[in-house]
C-alpha cells in the first residue's frame, strides 16, 4: 500500500489520465494521512522547543510545515481523485464538486466507494488486479 502513495508522489505526480482502482485510492489516503500526522507532530515538537506554544503566538513552524505538505501533495491528490472517478465510469470534472463546502467532500467520498467498472471504459483498460467476469 505504501507503494501507491510513493508512486503517486513521484512517477504519477501530475497524471489526470487513466484509471485508479479503490486499493490505489485508499492506500494513498492512508499514507497521506499518516504523513500529515507526522508533519504536524514534527511542527508541534519544533514549536514547543522554540517556545511558540507557551504564549499566544501562532505556532508558525506547524502551520508552515503543514501548508508546505498540503501544497506539495495537492496535485497528486487531485489527479488521483480524477482517475478514481474515471475508474467508476464518471467524468473527472465531477471532482470540482469538492469545492462545495461539506457536501462536495461527502459526494466525492461516496464516488470513491463505488466499485471499479469491470470492463474497459473511455478512460482506459481495467486496472491490474481487478477480476473481470
Amino acid at each position: 500500500m505504501w507503494s501507491y502513495f510513493w508512486w503517486g508522489l513521484t512517477e504519477n505526480y501530475f497524471n489526470f489520465a487513466g484509471r485508479a482502482r479503490r486499493k490505489e485510492y485508499w492506500g494513498y489516503c492512508l499514507f497521506w494521512t499518516i504523513a500529515l500526522i507526522v508533519v504536524i507532530g514534527l511542527g508541534v515538537f519544533i514549536d514547543d522547543a522554540m517556545g511558540n506554544l507557551d504564549n499566544s503566538e501562532l505556532p508558525a513552524v506547524t502551520v508552515g510545515l503543514s501548508g508546505l505538505f498540503l501544497l506539495a501533495t495537492a496535485l497528486p491528490w487531485f489527479g488521483l481523485n480524477v482517475r478514481r472517478l474515471h475508474d467508476t465510469g464518471l467524468t473527472g470534472w465531477l471532482f470540482l464538486l469538492f469545492l462545495i463546502p461539506t457536501f462536495g467532500t461527502v459526494i466525492i467520498l461516496i464516488f470513491a466507494l463505488i466499485p471499479t467498472q469491470p470492463r474497459e471504459n473511455q478512460w482506459g483498460p481495467v486496472p491490474e488486479g481487478i477480476k473481470t467476469a
